[in-house]
């Protein structure tokens, strides 16, 4: 039998290769900067391509591979936990997201080669199955976390990536080496091509548009976890409600009755996953932590992990979920704003639009327009400084001009009760799921509050967004923290108690608030003032802490008697 691996190894003239022979490596490894993760993995990276040149020697080329690798697997760790502690919008999370994408494609690069040239010519002999186990399972999941990072920032995943997957996974198995576990550098469980290649259909098959990005990294270890639950059959059954087809470069999809089996396909399904799912999430309710294969070092996401394994719970289930509200197919113009500030700014505007509409000289002092440029109404009236005629529309003029460049236009393609569908344009870098938007439909006045609870890519390569409503119209206002002292009927100033204001926009037909992150106070009491009225508020749950802005619903305190 022809094996090229076993016949070359150690076998041959010396070779002036730089990664050939241990001292050569062990150089390389030296001269790595420890304290930059990215540069290192970028000199990784680059040694890896230089792994299939014809002067490298098949003993010097596996040595080289397991080497770099191996010093890889401690920086990868070291930049996906920083890459997850970055909003995805900051420029340090591009780098970062930049870096191990690149590295993972070299991994994969140099793993696939390998395994091609040293065994693809027949099987491998049972002394070498182990380095061929170890190559495919290495380059299978390469492929599937930088398919995992392609998600993370929301992209599509090609043709290309689907048949390198599905590619190597069958060499793999015409080597004989599929199922075969091994343990990968820096991994602490064993894997193997068959596990990589279901973590990488599993992955797909969960609502991973409504995730963020370390709700991503959260799905990616539960799968792993709970991998051997899953149910994979050869033919469609009642309980395997997916299907994955080898033969065709794609995503793994439901499985249609109407549909003909094929050979190249794979049926799957969740099995017992489900109790395992519930099981996970009620441990974390109980307990406010994470199991310790969650836990990611210096992030704290229990909440954020209960909310993915109670999504999983739905999707993967028998029967595909419904919506809940009917859609209504649109195609009509959606202005979008987005950042916290700018959208109470425009919020403000409109009140200041209304406000002087029809009038050419309303007497505001140069206060009072200070206050509607960031509050939007006017804390209490005073005596008007009346500035010339034509004062109102230059400030009219003004705002709309900043309303125009804040803003973007989308195309609003469907509605309903509670949430807009939309395909956005102009940039998207700062889009993730949880982000905070201002919206307002084509012909209305009005801006409404909404979130972003989907992201992807229609088959023309837009971005399609999923926006949730909040209720009601949203009012500028303000909050101002109260001292845990009681508040004496006696005190006269204005605002007694008051130690610092926050921004707001109140929600006041549901009873809550938006506000900047990290105003929540678990039961915090704040003085409320909208349009100069000024209400005492408790603080009772906090329903969402979203990407810029968190959630709080409230209860209105009984006025105090005068």
């Amino acid at each position: 039998m022809f094996d090229w691996l076993s016949r070359n190894l150690g076998i041959g003239k010396k070779s002036t290769h730089p990664l050939a022979g241990a001292a050569s490596l062990r150089e390389i490894i030296d001269d790595l900067p420890r304290g930059n993760g990215m540069k290192a993995l970028q000199d990784l990276g680059d040694w890896l391509t230089l792994t299939d040149r014809a002067d490298l020697g098949a003993s010097d080329r596996l040595a080289a591979i397991r080497a770099i690798d191996a010093e890889g697997a401690r920086f990868t760790h070291e930049v996906m936990l920083d890459y997850l502690a970055s909003a995805p919008t900051q420029h340090r999370a591009e780098q970062t997201w930049f870096a191990l994408s690149t590295y993972h494609g070299q991994v994969f690069d140099a793993c696939r080669s390998a395994l091609r040239d040293l065994f693809d010519a027949d099987r491998p002999l049972e002394r070498d199955k182990a380095t061929a186990t170890l190559m495919a399972a290495r380059a299978m999941a390469a492929l599937v976390e930088r398919k995992k990072l392609m998600r993370m920032r929301y992209r599509a995943v090609d043709a290309s990536t689907w048949s390198d997957l599905y590619g190597t996974y069958q060499l793999a198995e015409h080597l004989g080496v599929a199922r075969k576990s091994v343990r990968l550098a820096g991994a602490t469980a064993d894997t193997s091509a068959y596990r990589e290649f279901l973590a990488a259909v599993w992955f797909e098959l969960a609502p991973i548009s409504n995730l963020d990005h370390v709700q991503m990294e959260y799905l990616d270890r539960v799968v792993r976890e709970v991998l051997s639950f899953f149910a994979v059959r050869e033919a469609p059954d009642a309980d395997t409600p997916f299907f994955v087809d080898l033969a065709t470069p794609g995503a793994p999809q439901r499985w249609s009755r109407d549909a003909t089996p094929r050979m190249s396909q794979r049926y799957l399904g969740p099995g017992q996953v489900h109790a395992k799912l519930v099981s996970l999430a009620r441990e974390m309710r109980r307990t406010h932590e994470l199991p310790a294969y969650l836990t990611l070092e210096g992030l704290e996401g229990v909440q954020s992990a209960v909310n993915l394994v109670e999504k999983l719970v739905v999707h993967w289930s028998r029967t595909p979920p419904r919506r809940v509200h009917d859609r209504a197919v649109l195609q009509e113009r959606l202005e979008v704003v987005h950042g916290y500030r700018e959208i109470r700014r425009l919020i403000a505007g409109v009140a200041y639009l209304r406000l002087t509409e029809g009038q050419a000289g309303v007497d505001l002092s140069r206060q009072q327009r200070e206050e509607f440029s960031r509050y939007g109404f006017v804390a209490e009236q005073r005596d008007g400084q009346p500035g010339p005629g034509d004062e109102v529309a230059r400030v009219r003029a003004m705002i709309e001009a900043q309303n125009r460049q804040m803003t973007l236009e989308w195309v609003l393609t469907d509605a309903s009760d509670f949430g807009f569908g939309a395909i956005a344009q102009g940039a998207t870098q700062w889009m993730q799921v949880g982000s905070l938007l201002g919206l307002r439909r084509s012909g209305s006045e009005d801006w409404t509050a909404g979130v972003i609870r989907r992201l992807s890519r229609n088959a023309k390569g837009q971005a399609t967004v999923g926006m949730q409503r909040f209720p009601g119209t949203g009012r500028c206002g303000r909050i101002g923290a109260l001292d845990n002292r009681q508040v004496s009927v006696f005190e006269r100033s204005q605002d007694p108690g008051i130690s610092v204001y926050f921004d707001a926009i109140a929600l006041l037909e549901d009873n809550s608030v938006l506000v900047e992150p990290g105003v929540y106070v678990d039961n915090g009491r704040f003085r409320l003032v909208i349009e100069g009225r000024r209400t005492t508020i408790k603080f009772l749950q906090l329903l969402e802490r979203g990407v810029n802005f968190e959630h709080v619903r409230f209860e209105v305190e009984p006025e105090l008697p005068g």
